[in-house]
């Protein structure tokens, strides 16, 4: 990616709207030069419901990261996540026939288009297809086997798949915005790229990103993704509980639980109180503090035990040897680190964006982790480009990594 030229990555969540803009450092290095945040009501649990309401959050959001930096966004990486989001593993083989059996690029795009022959209902579509590993004829575990020589060339790849329809949505909206689509990204897969350490993506870790509406889970081992999961639950949730059984709005809730709530009502005094108001009274009166806490205490817990669930049905829960990386905005309520400890059995440390300059510190918390992750996904993306391309040809196995729209 040419140095100077704007990259911008957009996190469309169920609370808000994000947007993080870069430039290119003459290291290849990411540079902050704006950030924009919207208040979104068009999207839930992943999915658009309005999309108007998501149009406006966009431009809103693309709008004032535009004007930070002084210079105008014309294109972005979307993240998507959501309830409709499925993934499976998916195998491709092909046979080497050159007389001096050496792998080309184009036997490896051979093997990959094997891979991806999988069926899919007809209002679904491929959003990725990673390349997991690669092994000749019968050695396991090779990243690279361009060069290499063999008869049986084998790969293994993450596929993705999103609704149509959803997906569509996306596009629309971001047309509408007056914005180019670069891509459609997975929000967990974004999200790693912000929060993981090499070592971490290399003996094993998961990355779990708690949003507004859903929880993204990705596990990632010898450098690459090997599963990714979206559970529909997710900040709002325990929002909704509060707002239910202590018959107060929406926004008294989220109040209340930023400011007084835990997921460790075990180490909240007996005494402590909260003062709220409630639906159709006046003025405010004294709740305990610790009963509030038992509230998100049951959720949290719920929703981790799901999360413990997937990963076990995916086989990945031994796999996490780093332990689990917690972010989004979900991650900072109190007591969710150590919840999330006690009931996975694992290392856990909270993830925060790294690996970039200009204004880290405005992209420093867990809310900027997808956003930012987006900026990172799109330089790798281009650099994989150009080492894949041919002089003066297109590029090859990078259309593996990207998206694949529908239609």
């Amino acid at each position: 990616m040419p140095r100077n030229e704007l990259i911008a990555g957009l996190d469309l969540g169920t609370t808000k709207a994000c947007c993080v803009a870069a430039e290119v450092d003459e290291r290849g290095q990411p540079v902050i030069v704006g950030v924009g945040v919207s208040p979104s009501r068009g999207i839930r649990r992943g999915n658009v419901v309005d999309i108007e309401a998501t149009t406006r959050a966009v431009e809103d959001a693309v709008n004032r990261a535009s004007q930070q930096c002084g210079m105008p966004i014309l294109s972005v990486y979307v993240g998507v996540t959501g309830e409709h989001i499925q993934s499976m593993n998916s195998r491709g083989v092909a046979a080497i026939t050159h007389p001096d059996h050496e792998i080309t690029e184009a036997d490896r795009r051979r093997v990959l288009e094997q891979s991806r022959v999988i069926v899919i209902p007809p209002d679904r579509s491929v959003l990725h297809a990673i390349p997991r590993s690669y092994s000749v004829d019968g050695q396991e575990g090779i990243r690279e086997p361009v060069g290499m020589c063999g008869s049986r060339l084998e790969v293994e790849t993450h596929i993705v798949t999103g609704s149509q329809t959803f997906l569509l949505n996306v596009e629309k909206c971001v047309a509408r915005a007056q914005l180019a689509l670069k891509e459609m990204v997975l929000e967990p897969l974004a999200t790693a790229y912000a929060v993981v350490t090499e070592a971490e993506r290399d003996l094993g870790v998961c990355v779990l990103d708690i949003g507004g509406g859903t929880t993204d889970i990705a596990v990632l081992a010898d450098g690459e993704i090997t599963h990714s999961a979206v559970i529909p639950v997710g900040g709002n949730h325990v929002t909704n509980d509060i707002a239910q059984l202590l018959r107060v709005t929406t926004d008294e809730a989220e109040r209340i639980k930023l400011h007084y709530g835990s997921a460790l009502p075990g180490q909240v005094g007996d005494t402590e109180s909260v003062e709220l108001t409630q639906i159709g009274r006046t003025g405010s009166r004294p709740f305990r503090r610790r009963a509030l806490c038992e509230i998100i205490e049951a959720r949290m817990q719920e929703l981790l035990h799901m999360v413990k669930k997937e990963l076990l049905r995916a086989g990945c829960l031994e796999a996490m040897t780093s332990g689990l990386v917690l972010t989004g905005g979900g991650s900072l309520l109190h007591g969710v680190q150590q919840c999330a400890g006690d009931i996975l059995r694992v290392p856990v440390r909270l993830g925060t964006p790294s690996g970039v300059g200009g204004l880290h510190d405005s992209v420093a918390e867990p809310m900027f982790s997808t956003a930012v992750g987006l900026i990172h996904y799109a330089l790798r993306s281009e650099e994989a480009a150009r080492s894949a391309a041919p002089k003066g040809g297109m590029p090859g196995f990078l259309k593996w990594l990207k998206v694949f729209r529908p239609g």
